[in-house]
């Protein structure tokens, strides 16, 4: 469901996303900005109603997934745990019920890929699902690449090794690939929703990373030719 469809159908949306889009008003992380956000949210309602869930909850978890994300660059503050107290603070003084609210704080606690926190309500694992369906496909690659654009990391190097666990920085935007994203695997989402959406997507990346090692190597070869090419013409 569209962002301008759950406006119309949540109380307080509206207002909560005014406070979103605040925000991330001046937040320069391609990868991490409003857009991604707004996917998610649009991803949990869809695998909330696929999978018979409240939609409210899910769709709330996902809208204040990241509020505090912009604070943790500057901070370094964890921005799950913030953000669960602030959404939970939030939602209270909004009116919302003490169970939907707990819940919403839970998932949000509980989304972060890095924790490796296992969600136990059905809200966390729909947030974690969505969360991570945007880490895989097509657009997770545009997003690998605009944060290493902003971040002037490589886009690959035979040089600069894989580590063998994702530990928050990767030494190029390949690398990055099987340190985390093809990690988050079709097997690894919670709902079946999410699960046949990963599919397509974690397949994509496959074979991306297939064609673009394969354009990479001939580039390599090319340009070895070439320089031995030239040492014969002196």
């Amino acid at each position: 469901m569209n962002i301008d469809k759950l406006v119309k159908c949540i109380p307080h949306m509206k207002e909560i996303l005014a406070v979103v889009e605040k925000a991330f008003e001046n937040y320069d992380d391609p990868a991490h900005d409003i857009s991604h956000v707004l996917r998610v949210t649009e991803s949990a309602s869809e695998i909330a109603i696929h999978e018979g869930a409240d939609l409210e909850t899910a769709v709330l978890a996902a809208l204040l997934h990241d509020i505090k994300r912009p604070e943790e660059d500057v901070t370094g503050m964890d921005h799950a745990e913030c953000g669960a107290r602030y959404a939970s603070q939030l939602l209270d003084e909004l009116g919302f019920g003490s169970q939907l609210t707990r819940e919403v704080s839970e998932a949000i606690k509980a989304h972060r890929y890095s924790s490796e926190t296992k969600p136990f309500s059905i809200s966390a694992r729909i947030l974690q699902d969505a969360d991570r369906l945007d880490a895989i496909g097509a657009i997770a690659v545009a997003r690998v690449f605009s944060y290493s654009g902003k971040t002037g990391t490589p886009l690959h190097s035979s040089k600069l090794k894989r580590s063998d666990s994702y530990n928050g920085y990767s030494s190029t935007a390949i690398n990055h690939f099987y340190e985390k994203i093809l990690k988050i695997t079709p097997e690894s989402f919670w709902t079946k929703t999410a699960k046949g959406i990963a599919e397509n997507r974690y397949r994509f990346v496959v074979q991306f990373l297939e064609q673009f090692l394969s354009e990479w190597s001939g580039i390599e070869i090319s340009v070895s030719d070439f320089k031995e090419i030239k040492s014969h013409e002196r």
